[in-house]
């Protein structure tokens, strides 16, 4: 064993209260005092354990220094995944820190903080603020679920780690400070140590006290600022803080079995102030019999200012050091490798002692310590927290022993952003909600949270008078209405990132001038209904507000394109940013009108743009002997919005609907003749084309190679552009059925995607020659879209084209008479994985990998609910595919088929162990999660660790 002290790692002589290593042992943090604040530092592990790193001076001893707090740090703890640090306080906060790239926030320099500068860069992603006093002492439980606070307030605040600052639950029942906090190993039960002479012990089910003890501490006095008490990692001990035997200052052990508390750890001179377990189960031969023993490490600090390290196979301790602080011990952490053992002291300085693997033994693997807990926990590991009956059910895999079963929450399929605050820093792209839940829908955790009244400043004084103001995140109102306000509406809800990205105006003419500035104006339906789709900040009232530009007077088109694009030019104000290549919006805005699916002409003067470049529309300006001429004229918009014509050219025939791409434009005339030519220099690309009908609908891919049209009769084509060749050639003739196309979208593949006018959405697949049923007024249909409504429904057809287009339907929720239904499971199940499964297809079909991995969670979630043994094994078997079927010694890979292995360049395995993630929340699953996890594993090593570059099944 070896002591180091370094002098180098402190707090401006400050006290330091809380010390504690990150997992990956590269770093550890340390909390206390700083000049005229709290502090949190986070130091290099490297020049602590290498005398040769400590005199390199190119090795950083300081990697961040956060100020932040507003008095001294009491607690500082890492997650258990290391991605997260949390402290508390005296100023009753506690403040959750992640790490960001460099210049994003927080650390030295962020808010005054030590005047270095710092190699790394943590920022204070949320402060929960939910005590009355000083915060003593925090612990996350076991998979970073929860993570708990105690106060001198006599209570623990139990807060939800994934969704903060929510808090799950507030423990009262303590009468005096508490001082400790510590979880379970297994995830059953959280105890805590208070100044009123007891420890309780909360069961995690529902937050009651399960048990009080107050024998050990009825002659304890409140003689120490903490009391970290420490539970085995076997879960079989847990080890109090100041406790007394006779008179004398114990660490008391209390047993899990029977909560029996006769034995103690004895020595120390005076309170025991903290006491922390290694982080693992520990092995090695004993001296005289060489049997295998299995044993926890404990380390012990006290006010004596000595330090006792105990093994639980040893009667005696075994080591004691004396004399290691000129203050009392306040706190101690091992690090991940179990060698390594840091504790800090109130006079300001910190040791490390260093052990060997002969000294402590060797940890005990990850497989021997599942075996430990199912061996141990069969009959109490199990922390389902809702279902009755699966309580009594013996677990027989450690993994669903630290599974929270609370409330399994569905995938989410936009990916969430990131959070400052508490308060998310884009609502406007809002995950879709599970699309089909057993009764009533499950919120999904990224839902629109209610509007919060902003907080007032918090203002405290020092003590030397001067007044301190906490800086408060302040974001901007964003609320988009009441949920599902489109879905009544017949009418095309607005804004979609539809194929090109060009932008045009409405059917009126607009003097443009050189010095003119662009303005607001609110959509149709918020003049129509008199309330807001988009709230804006009192910041950016005044350019919302300001008055419209003088135009010509408006006319009323009639043509179906056109009303389509003024809807999609209906976006919320608040979504309109300055950009180089900014789409040009038109000035005025006309009432929406519902289109009729005929070819009418463009009324007035009309142009759409890409980026600089825009196509300007004059219908029957010409007049010549011949007949009346339109006017088709490409001009360049300069940054300072002064217009230079690059060509013009005229169409014999009046232009009834047109699109504009990167490249190319496509002009459609009323006598069914097609044009498509070079925006930059106005030359035809194509020779005229001719359809039997006039077009409606035109289109270009998003990569602007495929263009697509529309005519009345419903035929449809896409081209490949820079191919000259067609692309697909059918007719919508077949589905619409009395109605007609409203929105036409081609993608970078050539696959269509149609909405019609009676709301029903389609897409063809050249593969099956057939069309494809996207959405329509089908129950099933119904019922597994009814959850995937929200404030913000999607809408990014690039990533999502299957939910973006499903999003554009009008079908009402279910009938009122009817409602009762939605808690009928005897349809309701088959009806959810019908429609899952089907939407998997759908996005093979279309090639959307976003989609379809979302969609294969979205099954295991249902399947893990309310699915059928028989049908999850076809699904599991499914996703083996041709890899499982070589596991049959009678067969080979050499028929097989290569590409069985993945789907749309997702590999089946990854899909299977989302799958599985999901049966693990449910124990009634475990041994078909065991047996098909084996087979996972297997085929990995086998395959050379394929798959996620992480351990599987984390």
């Amino acid at each position: 064993m070896k002591i180091f002290q370094p002098n180098w790692v402190h707090h401006d002589e400050k006290s330091i209260f809380s010390i504690d290593i990150h997992p990956s042992g590269e770093r550890f943090a340390t909390g206390g005092q700083g000049c005229d604040s709290g502090r949190v530092v986070i130091w290099n592990m490297a020049p602590v354990l290498s005398e040769q790193a400590e005199e390199n001076k190119s090795v950083p001893r300081v990697l961040c220094q956060m100020d932040n707090h507003l008095a001294c740090v009491n607690c500082v703890r890492w997650s258990g995944n290391g991605l997260m640090l949390a402290s508390g306080g005296d100023d009753k906060l506690v403040m959750i820190w992640k790490k960001t790239l460099s210049g994003s926030g927080g650390g030295i320099g962020a808010f005054g903080g030590g005047g270095g500068k710092s190699v790394e860069h943590w920022r204070c992603i949320s402060t929960l603020r939910g005590h009355a006093g000083d915060v003593l002492d925090l612990a996350w439980s076991p998979q970073d679920r929860w993570i708990a606070s105690c106060s001198v307030d006599n209570t623990i605040i139990v807060w939800d780690a994934q969704q903060f600052p929510k808090i799950v639950h507030v423990l009262k029942g303590h009468t005096g400070l508490v001082k400790g906090v510590t979880w379970d190993p297994v995830g059953k039960f959280v105890a805590s140590q208070s100044d009123d002479r007891s420890l309780k012990v909360w069961k995690t089910t529902d937050w009651s006290c399960f048990k009080t003890i107050t024998e050990p501490f009825e002659e304890c006095g409140g003689t120490t600022h903490i009391l970290r008490l420490s539970w085995s990692p076997d879960g079989q001990y847990l080890v109090s803080a100041h406790a007394m035997n006779g008179g004398g200052p114990t660490a008391q052990i209390i047993e899990r079995d029977g909560w029996k508390c006769d034995k103690d750890f004895v020595g120390h001179r005076k309170a025991v102030t903290c006491v922390r377990f290694h982080n693992s189960i520990l092995k090695r031969s004993a001296p005289k019999t060489n049997k295998l023993q299995q044993y926890c490490c404990l380390a012990v600090g006290a006010r004596d200012r000595s330090l006792s390290i105990w093994l639980t196979a040893l009667q005696r301790p075994l080591v004691v050091i004396h004399d290691l602080f000129q203050d009392s011990i306040l706190d101690l952490s091992w690090s991940c490798d179990g060698y390594t053992l840091l504790t800090c002291s109130g006079d300001g300085h910190i040791a490390c002692l260093q052990f060997t693997a002969q000294e402590l033994g060797t940890p005990l693997s990850e497989e021997d310590k599942n075996i430990l807990y199912q061996r141990m926990y069969g009959k109490n590991a199990n922390i389902d927290l809702t279902a009755q009956a699966e309580k009594e059910m013996i677990v027989e895999n450690s993994d669903f022993l630290n599974v929270s079963k609370s409330n399994p929450l569905p995938p989410t399929l936009i990916p969430q952003q990131p959070q400052l605050g508490g308060m998310r820093l884009d609502d406007a792209s809002k995950a879709v909600q599970p699309a089909c839940q057993p009764a009533v829908a499950i919120k999904s955790s990224s839902s629109l949270a209610a509007p919060t009244p902003i907080l007032k400043q918090i203002e405290t004084k020092t003590a030397d008078g001067k007044r301190r103001i906490t800086p408060m995140f302040i974001p901007l109102n964003d609320d988009n209405g009441p949920a599902g306000s489109h879905a009544t509406n017949n009418i095309m809800p607005s804004s979609i990132e539809f194929g090109s990205k060009s932008s045009e105006t409405s059917t009126v003419e607009i003097k443009q001038r050189a010095h003119e500035e662009p303005t607001i104006i609110p959509p149709p339906t918020e003049r129509a209904t008199g309330e807001p789709t988009s709230k804006l900040d009192n910041r950016l009232k005044k350019m919302a507000t300001a008055p419209p530009q003088k135009a010509e007077p408006m006319t009323v088109p009639t043509d179906p394109q056109q009303q389509q694009q003024q809807q999609q030019l209906s976006a919320p104000s608040s979504t309109i940013q300055p950009a180089a290549n900014q789409k040009l919006m038109d000035r005025t805005r006309q009432p929406a009108t519902f289109p009729t699916g005929k070819a009418t002409v463009i009324q007035g003067h009309s142009f759409k743009a890409f980026g600089e470049v825009r196509v300007q529309i004059q219908n029957n300006t010409v007049k010549t002997s011949y007949g009346t001429l339109s006017r088709v004229v490409g001009v360049v918009v300069t940054a300072q919005r002064v217009e230079r014509k690059l060509w013009e050219t005229v169409v014999g025939s009046p232009i009834v609907c047109f699109a504009v791409g990167a490249k190319y434009a496509i002009v459609c005339s009323q006598d069914h003749t097609i044009r498509m030519v070079d925006i930059k220099t106005g030359t035809p690309v194509f020779p005229v084309l001719s359809l039997t009908s006039p077009a409606v609908l035109s289109a270009f891919s998003s990569n602007s190679q495929l263009a697509g049209v529309v005519t009345e009769s419903g035929i449809l084509r896409i081209w490949s552009v820079p191919e000259k060749a067609v692309l697909l050639s059918t007719s919508c003739a077949e589905i619409m059925s009395g109605s007609f196309v409203t929105i036409l979208h081609v993608s970078d593949k050539g696959m269509p995607f149609i909405v019609l006018s009676n709301g029903s959405s389609y897409s063809y697949c050249r593969k099956l020659d057939s069309w494809m049923l996207i959405n329509s007024s089908d129950p099933v249909i119904r019922h597994g879209l009814i959850g995937n409504k929200t404030n913000a429904p999607v809408r990014n057809i690039k990533t999502y084209p299957l939910s973006t287009i499903q999003s554009y339907g009008s079908f009402s929720g279910p009938k009122t008479n009817s409602f009762a239904e939605l808690h009928s499971a005897s349809w309701q199940t088959s009806a959810a994985i019908a429609f899952i499964e089907n939407q998997i297809k759908i996005c093979e079909m279309i090639a959307s990998p976003a989609e379809l991995k979302y969609w294969y969670s979205m099954l295991g979630f249902q399947l893990a609910l309310n699915g059928s043994e028989e049908k999850i094994r076809q699904v599991l078997d499914d996703l083996l595919g041709a890899s499982h079927n070589s596991l049959d010694p009678c067969r080979t890979l050499a028929g097989d088929d290569a590409d069985d292995r993945s789907v749309l360049g997702i590999s089946k395995q990854l899909l299977m162990e989302d799958v599985l993630n999901h049966l693990k929340t449910q124990t009634k699953w475990q041994r078909i999660y065991t047996e098909y996890l084996d087979q996972l594993k297997f085929l990995k090593e086998r395959d050379g660790g394929g798959g996620r570059d992480k351990p599987l099944m984390e």
